[in-house]
């Protein structure tokens, strides 16, 4: 009878211990399997988003690129939980939006790339010969409307109302050129460089238009405000998934896909 409880007591041991070996082998094999990262970007800078995509693979992620036709659409999947981040908005430009719809969507730092903005023209080749009643086009959306008229009232055109960090149109207290303003949405401005003296906007646009003949007239000076990180949901800004996002886009690799791609309009961040 002894002799039967040992062996008994042995083969459940030895169960047991298969049970837990299985168990562990299971978790190994789970750990081993790579985390999907969803990650959207615009169709003219996925060669950027493409560029960090086998440090990542390193790294045991199975990456899906996804392109989306504007930043809103991308915010509403991030907080819609059909992508886990997205690379092309400016981080005014994502302020606005949380401000506007109540949401939260957070910047991964340090910036992946900073968007060059300054005024163009197919017209004129100085900003000298910008005279009085000339039409310039600028972007209605808020903060490229505000980057714009900051850059006007920098080149001495216009005079800003005192203390407004963010003006609109309605913030111009002063014309002194009476430069006709013409607002425009973001992706048309460019379009209208032909039918206007001069153009504000974010170079990458020239870029990705392919624009041949524009000179840059100048160049803001507030590039460190409109940096382009990687946009997550609150609930994912300290997630460890996040920080190989950073590790794996702030490569050299990465910084020659950006000065290859944008051409001066868009500059690494890090």
């Amino acid at each position: 009878m002894k002799k039967i409880f040992v062996l008994l007591s042995v083969l459940a041991l030895l169960c047991l211990t298969a049970c837990n070996e299985t168990k562990e082998s299971s978790k190994a094999e789970a750990s081993a399997q790579p985390k999907t990262l969803r990650l959207a970007c615009m169709a003219y800078n996925e060669p950027e988003v493409q560029a960090g995509v086998k440090a990542l693979e390193a790294m045991n992620y199975k990456v899906q690129v996804i392109v989306l036709q504007n930043a809103t659409i991308m915010f509403e999947a991030i907080d819609n939980n059909e992508i886990d981040a997205s690379l092309h908005a400016h981080k005014p430009w994502m302020d606005s939006y949380n401000k506007t719809k109540s949401k939260s969507i957070t910047m991964l730092t340090p910036y992946i790339h900073k968007n060059v903005f300054g005024i163009f023209s197919s017209k004129h080749k100085n900003i000298s010969e910008i005279k009085e009643g000339a039409s310039i086009a600028i972007p209605q959306d808020e903060s490229n409307m505000s980057r714009s008229l900051l850059l006007l009232e920098e080149l001495g055109f216009i005079k800003l109302k005192p203390g407004v960090t963010n003006p609109t149109d309605l913030d111009i207290e002063s014309n002194m050129k009476q430069i006709e303003i013409i607002k425009l949405d973001t992706h048309q401005v460019i379009s209208a460089l032909q039918d206007v003296d001069a153009a504000c906007s974010a170079k990458l646009f020239i870029v990705s238009n392919k624009v041949a003949d524009f000179t840059e007239l100048a160049q803001s000076s507030d590039l460190d405000k409109f940096g382009v990180g990687f946009t997550v949901s609150s609930a994912n800004k300290d997630a460890p998934w996040t920080r190989d996002l950073i590790k794996a886009y702030t490569t050299e690799d990465v910084r020659n896909a950006i000065n290859a791609l944008y051409k001066g309009g868009s500059v690494a961040g890090f």
